[in-house]
């Protein structure tokens, strides 16, 4: 059951875009007497971690909500995708933060097209809200009139779709066979399982490279948000 508390050990697997920051260097300075000779002592000196520490982009630390909300929004219709890992208390509190975005987002792609997609780890309790939040949403901007539903949990505007896919219950049909190009959210990722994500969505959205945006807890050993979280380069809080 993806759903449960994952307990067994993470198994970091190769991030797609980036990699995880290295440590720096530690110098040890032995002291004779009441000098230290900086020349004389010995460095200890790890070639890969000095190489890592000069290449890598130091990591984004995001707390500011708008500042967040239009890093991820400028991600999601540029052709400088990024991966974005977001802290929050809840899978309720992602939805709220999440939805004005999924709103403005398909209203903006309504005339090029693009698919955007929303994992969750339950049907129940995660997924069918956040359709009707996204439904309301777009009520509320003027756009009422304008989406309809695409099979069971699939939503469009115009030449745009946003499809909501649930780990705990899957479904698999013509609505739901589609590659997302612009963003990828997985809101509750410390509750889902990444073997199973590795194999049901990733496979989806190699071609167009979509943007992610993972949210969930750290502390959830083995998890999806672990993963992501300490090779994410770019991490908000909400």
């Amino acid at each position: 059951m993806t759903t449960q508390t994952l307990e067994r050990k993470a198994q970091f697997a190769p991030h797609r875009r980036h990699r995880p920051h290295g440590g720096t260097t530690t110098e040890n300075f032995r002291r004779f007497g009441d000098e230290t000779s900086i020349d004389a002592q010995p460095v200890e000196f790890d070639i890969e971690t000095e190489i890592r520490r000069l290449t890598d982009p130091e990591v984004d630390h995001i707390d500011d909500r708008d500042e967040l909300g239009e890093r991820i929004m400028q991600s999601a219709v540029s052709t400088e995708r990024e991966t974005i890992t977001v802290k929050c208390r809840s899978v309720s509190h992602a939805t709220d933060f999440a939805t004005p975005m999924r709103s403005t987002l398909l209203t903006l792609s309504s005339a090029f097209g693009g698919i955007s997609a929303t994992v969750s780890p339950s049907l129940n309790l995660h997924t069918w809200s956040a359709m009707d939040m996204l439904v309301a949403s777009l009520e509320k901007s003027g756009a009422g009139e304008l989406w309809q539903p695409i099979g069971e949990r699939s939503i469009a505007v115009g030449n745009a779709r946003h499809v909501f896919v649930s780990a705990d219950n899957p479904i698999r049909d013509e609505a739901t066979s589609v590659h997302p190009s612009l963003l990828v959210e997985v809101v509750g990722a410390h509750l889902i399982d990444p073997d199973w994500f590795d194999r049901v969505v990733a496979p989806r959205c190699e071609n167009d490279d979509p943007t992610f945006v993972y949210y969930g807890q750290v502390g959830f050993e083995g998890s999806l948000f672990e993963r992501e979280w300490h090779v994410s380069q770019i991490k908000g809080i909400v």
